[in-house]
């Protein structure tokens, strides 16, 4: 893992994702992400390159890369005795989790990226740990662009650099490391505001049915009325753009998960401070008393879908 400084550099599985609504009109003509409005700059080397904003005042980044791919073949090895509950062959890990616009700039995408590649919920500026509580947990490679709010006099909407316009050289390295990729980013419909939606994009098609199939799995449309949105060809939102960030892998292709603010609040028993997401992540509180559910139904549902992506298995 490395700290960076600028200055030292649904019924049946095909049933579950056939039945999400294929939508423009719910992402693109009538969605907007949480920081929408004129950026500012037009690539992270502008903002870096920038005396407005400084580097462990305004923002930072956090990125791991290089995690070890472990390849065995149980199939191709009859001496190897294949762990119980493996399937035929082991996963290639080889999936990169990323949050382009972490911080404050779309609350509790920093604690979903470090949770979902397997690590603690460190402070900023510190160095995440291995996550050795959750059992199976697995350590992938990760990037983080962080706005540090606290000391911010203005509007951290200008730290908003788009996807498409990412050249963060770890980021570059990290998704140019695995085969695949899992953008977290936040984003407030207007079309219903409080609404808790999940909009999946990106250019892996079979990584988005193993997304949708596993948030169906895990109970979010059905006990937890979350809305499950595969976005259409014409949303602003689809993340489809072989530019994206997300889409940078060896693979060409990534997974793009724009999660409604009220879905994000509903995660956290306290969501308004950045020290307030790390330590309540999943844990209930009168404003989320639902808290628990809302979080790790999401984490294991997104874990599911990038094991069984990592094994060639698709949910069609």
């Amino acid at each position: 893992m490395n700290l960076t400084s600028r200055r030292t550099l649904l019924a049946s599985v095909a049933a579950a994702a056939s039945a999400l609504p294929l939508v423009n009109d719910l992402a693109g003509n009538g969605s907007t992400a949480a920081a929408a409005g004129p950026a500012e700059f037009a690539s992270n080397a502008a903002l870096y390159s920038s005396d407005a904003y400084e580097e462990g005042v305004n923002w930072m980044r956090r990125f791991r890369c290089g995690a070890p791919v472990t390849l065995n073949d149980y199939a191709k090895d009859p001496a190897a005795a294949a762990p119980l509950g493996v399937l035929t062959s082991a996963p290639v890990r080889s999936t990169a989790i990323i949050a382009p616009h972490g911080g404050g700039l779309e609350a509790g995408t920093t604690e979903l990226c470090l949770t979902l590649a397997g690590y603690d919920r460190a402070e900023p500026g510190t160095e995440p740990e291995p996550d050795t509580d959750t059992p199976g947990a697995v350590q992938r490679d990760y990037w983080m662009f962080e706005t540090l709010t606290a000391s911010l006099p203005s509007p951290v909407e200008p730290l908003h650099v788009t996807s498409t316009n990412c050249d963060d050289p770890a980021a570059l390295a990290v998704c140019g490391n695995n085969l695949y990729a899992v953008s977290l980013h936040g984003y407030r419909p207007d079309d219903e505001p409080l609404a808790k939606r999940i909009l999946i994009g990106g250019r892996d098609q079979r990584l988005i049915r193993n997304l949708a199939r596993a948030f169906a799995r895990h109970g979010l449309t059905s006990s937890l009325g979350v809305e499950v949105v595969v976005a259409g060809a014409s949303s602003e939102l689809n993340g489809d753009d072989p530019a994206n960030i997300v889409n940078r892998t060896r693979t060409g292709a990534g997974a793009q998960l724009e999660t409604s603010t009220e879905l994000r609040r509903a995660m956290f028993g306290t969501f308004g401070s950045g020290s307030g997401r790390r330590k309540t992540a999943g844990v209930a509180s009168a404003t989320a008393p639902d808290a628990p559910a809302y979080w790790h139904g999401f984490v294991d549902a997104v874990r599911e879908a990038v094991d069984r992506h990592e094994r060639g298995l698709d949910s069609l």
